[in-house]
């Protein structure tokens, strides 16, 4: 897979986990399908996009929202790429910080072991969720999701949200593997965008 290839993927795996934290925000749900390929990204270890995701079939959501975050902005991607931003920053700030990333792997590790829950199952996305909250959610500034009231006060949905920014973190690391820029966002629009058109998700 050519380099423009795997940075387009991976940046499409962080759209996507920002994309969902909007669909629960707005709406209380979210994609199955790609909520599953996105937190379970949280579990693999690859730098190599096609290791940690099948298919462009997984990121069909991450590709639908890198289009429009590239073509015409609507109101609705704001926030997708508001979250997307500043998970970017985030990142930086952990990988300055070796004792927050090894409890991050540390804990992850352990969730990975107990097999008998889901990744997505409600008790596994709480303990995603406490990770970041105790981690992640110490770093300023913090992401402040806006949404519906309704569905951010749901613990469950917080939770589940917690976790996809979580899985965003680890979106950005494995974009910044493949050599993914900010700069290059601005740069790489038009080449990003055909590219994309010829995936078939």
């Amino acid at each position: 897979m050519d380099k423009l290839k795997q940075q387009t993927l991976a940046l499409a795996s962080l759209l996507q986990t920002t994309a969902l934290v909007d669909q629960l925000a707005s709406t209380g749900t979210c994609d199955s399908k790609s909520n599953e390929a996105s937190l379970k990204s949280l579990t693999s270890k690859s730098t190599k996009v096609d290791e940690v995701f099948s298919s462009p079939k997984d990121l069909s959501i991450g590709l639908s929202a890198l289009t429009k975050a590239f073509g015409k902005k609507s109101k609705s991607m704001q926030n997708v790429i508001f979250y997307s931003l500043a998970l970017i920053n985030l990142e930086k700030k952990l990988m300055k910080n070796k004792a927050l990333l090894s409890q991050i792997s540390g804990e992850i590790d352990l969730i990975k072991k107990q097999e008998f829950f889901e990744i997505s199952h409600s008790n596994s996305l709480a303990r995603l969720a406490e990770l970041y909250k105790t981690t992640l959610g110490e770093l300023n500034p913090r992401i402040m999701v806006s949404g519906e009231q309704l569905y951010l006060s749901n613990q469950h949905t917080a939770n589940h949200i917690r976790a996809l920014l979580l899985a965003g973190i680890r979106a950005v690391s494995l974009w910044k593997s493949q050599g993914g820029r900010t700069w290059q966002l601005l740069l790489n629009k038009k080449k990003t965008l055909k590219l994309v058109n010829t995936m078939d998700f």
